[in-house]
């Protein structure tokens, strides 16, 4: 099994939701998504921030690291109405593969 990453942006930054919900933490850090922007909960079809594809934007969140399969599948059963797409992240040390949850209804 892979661990992997997933670029976090909005309720997930809290590292006490991410616990209650699989009952584990994970390493994070600052991390930045190019080329996309960040859409305001009250701008947002679902109500809850979102991204979008965005040439030359960014958006800041953070990078959660070592989730595995069953993490993901609790993650994913919470961001309903979203779904992980790959994706290139932006650390200090350069662009790493990370996913993000983007709007079924676009990204």
């Amino acid at each position: 099994m892979v661990a992997k990453r997933l670029f976090v942006y909005g309720t997930l930054q809290d590292p006490e939701l991410v616990r209650s919900l699989t009952g584990r933490t994970f390493p994070s850090r600052p991390a930045r998504l190019p080329g996309w922007a960040l859409v305001p909960a009250e701008r947002s079809a679902s109500g809850y921030p979102e991204v979008e594809p965005h040439p030359g934007g960014w958006v800041d969140g953070l990078l959660l690291e070592g989730l595995d399969e069953s993490a993901l599948r609790t993650l994913d059963a919470y961001e309903e109405g979203y779904v992980r797409r790959r994706v290139q992240v932006l650390l200090d040390r350069g662009l790493v593969e990370a996913e993000v949850y983007v709007p079924i209804h676009g990204g």
